[in-house]
């Protein structure tokens, strides 16, 4: 692609939790974001982990309506549209009635990535928006639905890939429910997700020093957003904000303490992640102990982002 080339390409990435457009103009050599949405559909809700589990009927009708939405809106700014799908296309045990559909509705096909296609692309996408700030050795999570994607390398290289089956929906099902939660619950969650982590190999690397992290997903930007405490919700300005284990602390015990509908006028939390928030700070905390590190950076440049790069510059995944 020359530098005089200008293209507008869009990716919809359809999660287990949410699915997320967006839309990108490629122009003189650089990237420009035209559209940025997201509408949350709990795909794998009610899935717990477990490999065959079925989207439910309404869910699915749901997600379906979504997708072609969101497909017609970018084709009517004159993108080319690619459709990815994680972890809850990944078990779905009617994936392919799913995958039919879309393919009547919108004349596309979903490319269901591999845990391990998933991480890269995310950390694709959060290197294009972060590299003149990161430096040394670095880890990425991106924390989604039912799966979180772990990448660690340098910003020229990726060392290691792993993808550990635990999500804010999965976790907020079998644990937490819509609140208020006890502390017992809440101290099971804790434990069921740090067992995860070190089964999976997430931990400080050494001999190394304190690595830069960086946090993507819904739950890490919603979690800035509260921080911050402004409205509206705009994620584009929480780009590059620090979140550290004592805001999370502080965060966790305010909605553990809270009814659903309490945690909806949060001030600086959309009210479509209230009931799955607290499951996020579980997994979010649990990360930043794990690898010993006080704060991870959030970015707003994830699986999606990292995907259009690709359509853009024509990269390939390295062998």
């Amino acid at each position: 692609m020359s530098t005089g080339d200008r293209e507008i390409k869009a990716a919809i990435d359809i999660g287990s939790n949410s699915i997320k457009l967006r839309v990108g103009l490629w122009e003189n050599g650089q990237a420009f974001v035209l559209l940025d949405t997201t509408e949350v559909v709990r795909l794998g809700r009610g899935f717990k982990g477990e490999n065959g589990s079925r989207i439910p009927g309404e869910t699915m009708e749901n997600a379906v309506r979504v997708v072609t939405e969101m497909t017609a809106r970018a084709l009517e700014m004159g993108a080319e549209v690619r459709l990815v799908g994680t972890m809850a296309l990944r078990q779905a045990g009617n994936a392919g009635e799913f995958l039919a559909r879309i393919r009547e509705a919108t004349g596309l096909d979903i490319r269901i990535l591999s845990g391990e296609e998933e991480a890269f692309y995310s950390w694709q996408g959060a290197i294009s928006g972060l590299d003149e700030e990161l430096s040394g050795d670095l880890v990425m999570f991106d924390t989604g639905g039912g799966s979180t994607e772990f990448v660690f390398g340098r910003k020229d290289r990726i060392d290691k890939i792993q993808s550990v089956p635990i999500g804010a929906v999965s976790l907020t099902e079998r644990f937490l429910g819509d609140g208020p939660v006890r502390q017992a619950a809440l101290d099971a969650a804790m434990e069921h997700v740090s067992c995860l982590l070190q089964k999976n190999g997430i931990e400080r690397q050494q001999p190394a020093d304190s690595p830069s992290v960086v946090g993507l997903g819904g739950g890490v930007i919603a979690m800035v957003s509260v921080k911050g405490g402004k409205e509206p919700f705009i994620p584009v300005n929480l780009h590059g904000v620090a979140l550290t284990q004592k805001d999370i602390v502080r965060q966790m015990r305010l909605y553990a303490s809270l009814t659903l509908e309490e945690r909806q006028n949060v001030i600086g939390l959309p009210p479509s992640r209230a009931d799955v928030i607290l499951g996020s700070a579980c997994i979010v905390l649990c990360i930043l102990r794990a690898l010993d590190v006080p704060s991870c950076t959030a970015s707003i440049n994830g699986l999606r982002h990292g995907v259009l790069m690709e359509m853009f510059a024509g990269a390939h995944r390295p062998e």
